[in-house]
Parts: C-alpha cells; structure tokens; sequence
C-alpha cells in the first residue's frame, strides 16, 4: 500500500502525528509501507517513530524529486490537431496505462483502476477515417467551458476504442497529485502531452484546487516540460519504503524495478 503524509514539523509533534498515523483504517505500520511524495522533513521525522506501536527503524529510498505547482494566471489555452479529440481516461485502457507507469508496483490492479476512472484524467484519443467527428471549434469550446468532451462519455466504451487509439493520457492519484504523463513513440513532438496536461490542470484549477506534479530530480526532461508551462518549484520530496523494526526488503509484497 502506497500513502502521502504531510504535517507541518514545526507546529506539530512527531509523537502527535504517530497517534493519528495509527488510527488510519487499513494501513498496516507492522510491513513495509511505501510512501510517496512526502516532503524530506516529515519523511525524516518519521525515523525512529513508534506507529501503532510499532517502531519504524529505517527507510528505503527509491527516488528524490520536488513538487511543481501551477498558478491558473500562468495557465495557456491548449490547441489540439483536428486528428485527435480530448476524453477521459475507461477500464478498458487500464491496461497499456498500467503497462507504461513506472510506479504500477505501488498499487494493485484493483486500486489502479479505481484511480483512472474515479478521479480525474485526460485521454487524448486519435480518430480513424468512421470515426464520429469532433471539430476543432468543439474542442475549444469545452476546454473554454471545463466540459473536459463530455459529449464523448455518451458513447459506448467499446464502440470509442474499436474506432479511435489512445495515444496519450494523464491522470490524478488518490493523494490529489497529477501524473503518469505519456504519449505513445509514433505520436510524440505533437504538443499532445502537454494539451493532456493543461486540461487537467484547467479541471483541478476550476475546481478551486492547485495542480501539483511530483518529478524525479534526475528527470531533467520533465521538469523542463512543466517548467515551460508555468509550473513553478514548491518543495523538496522523498518516495521510499518505510520499514518496522524486524522488517526488510524480503518481506515486501510487490518487486522493486
């Protein structure tokens, strides 16, 4: 199981949050917990923390990064080619979303599906020759509306992805970030990555929330990406496996990659 946690070290007591942490219905501290994103100060405070009554000796990095945020007076009207409509994200793309997502390993199938169709994503669909047809002008019009192409949810699941390929997608995790950003090889340099994720930014935005993006410091090409379209630096983090106390790396339940 993968959790983000966030506390403000200075007005809060590490023994305080340890108490709460505890009180999380399902969240076993006796295994390996995955953490994801979690600012580097409260991911150290928890070195040595007793949760649930367990003691948590030690913790397993797997990759240090920071948070983007984007501000919605720095946010850009996307443009789409007429070849390609904008959509969310069905169960019947889990498959080669999970297949291209680096971190599939933190969550089950099961959970991962949830994710793609229960909270917010993006599908940037390419159309064949029979395809139904969305005009350019359609587009712009439901990105000006946050409609996000609420026409297309009407049509049946199977009948869309028979006719149009799935070439690029963004979607939100269960912590509220945005991410697994990807366009297929045949389809890049278009701008689809990045009409995918100005829309879903303009969804969070217009929801009155602040879209955050989690990137690997070594990730030079993605933190130039977000960079380009106004996302700015916020703070440092940490994904890493926190283990108890007669705990390591064999009792994981999932294969590092």
């Amino acid at each position: 199981m993968s959790v983000t946690v966030f506390w403000s070290v200075e007005e809060e007591r590490s023994e305080d949050m340890a108490k709460l942490l505890g009180m999380i219905p399902g969240l076993d501290w006796s295994r390996p917990v995955y953490l994801y994103a979690c600012c580097i100060d409260v991911i150290t405070e928890m070195d040595g923390l007793v949760i649930a009554g367990v003691k948590q000796v030690r913790r397993h990095t797997i990759s240090n990064g920071h948070l983007y945020t984007l501000d919605k007076c720095q946010l850009k009207t996307p443009k789409l080619n007429g070849d390609f409509y904008i959509s969310s994200l069905g169960p019947a793309d889990m498959e080669i979303v999970r297949s291209f997502w680096w971190y599939s390993f933190t969550e089950t199938r099961e959970v991962h599906l949830k994710m793609i169709t229960s909270f917010p994503s993006v599908a940037i669909r390419m159309k064949s020759s029979n395809s139904l047809k969305a005009k350019k002008t359609d587009v712009q019009n439901e990105w000006d509306n946050g409609a996000m192409n609420e026409k297309h949810k009407d049509i049946p699941e199977k009948e869309r992805n028979d006719e149009e390929t799935l070439v690029s997608w963004i979607h939100s995790y269960k912590n509220g970030l945005i991410g697994n950003t990807f366009t297929v090889k045949e389809q890049r340099r278009r701008g689809l990555a990045k009409v995918a994720t100005q829309t879903l930014a303009h969804h969070f935005l217009q929801k009155g929330h602040i879209p955050v993006v989690s990137i690997d410091s070594m990730n030079t090409t993605s933190i130039a990406f977000h960079k380009s379209m106004g996302f700015k630096l916020s703070c440092a983090v940490e994904d890493a496996i926190r283990f108890p106390e007669g705990t390591s790396l064999k009792d994981l339940k999932f294969e590092l990659p």
